[in-house]
């Protein structure tokens, strides 16, 4: 990836309201501070030349970048709230799913609201122990999700099988305190395969 796809990345994120920290840029793309600062005067330029009404702010509260004008209002603080207690209480992924969740869900939000809510986590964090350090389910969730509503076959492996076992997927569930996959292979009932002891999968 090189210099104009991470500002276009970067212009991107902005258009869509979201706030963008030097920090977390920097990481996910790995790339040092002069190159993101370059980054954000590409952002300034673009603004400046096409005469758009925006205005690239910086808010030293959080130390992020956004653009005025543009807000993202479809999740407040109280609308996160539930959906951490449920995450926290769940047990069903581990730390760096529940880390990645929580920062998706908490990027855009006001700084007061956003504040409150990372003492919240690291409240409940102390009161239901620490999570465990499992493998990350989330690219598996999407990636199953996409073919049962593309209703695509698939050859599944699991831990404990070197063949793998051709299925079509019907639906993710979650009970008990795990994420698993319902399925059905040929003419029997469908079977439910946990995602924590799914290895990987192929589409047939």
């Amino acid at each position: 990836m090189n210099k104009a796809d991470r500002v276009l990345i970067l212009y991107h994120r902005l258009l869509r309201g979201e706030r963008v920290t030097k920090r977390l840029f920097m990481d996910e793309f790995s790339v040092g501070r002069r190159s993101f600062d370059r980054y954000i005067e590409s952002v300034r330029l673009m603004l400046s030349e096409t005469f758009a009404p925006h205005e690239l702010l910086y808010d030293a509260t959080d130390r992020s970048y956004y653009l005025s004008g543009i807000k993202n209002e479809k999740l407040r603080g109280m609308n996160i709230l539930p959906l951490m207690l449920l995450l926290f209480e769940s047990h069903a992924f581990g730390e760096s799913d529940v880390a990645s969740i929580l920062q998706g869900l908490l990027t855009n939000l006001p700084a007061d609201e956003r504040g409150h809510l990372q003492k919240t986590v690291f409240r409940m964090s102390k009161e239901s122990g620490s999570l465990p350090a499992a493998p990350s389910l989330l690219k598996m969730i999407w990636d199953l999700n996409l073919v049962i509503n593309r209703q695509q076959k698939i050859r599944l492996f699991m831990e404990d099988d070197e063949s793998g076992r051709d299925t079509l997927p019907l639906r993710l569930s979650f009970a008990d305190g795990r994420i698993a996959l319902q399925a059905a292979t040929g003419s029997e009932i469908p079977q439910e395969y946990p995602l924590s002891a799914i290895r990987s999968f192929t589409l047939l």
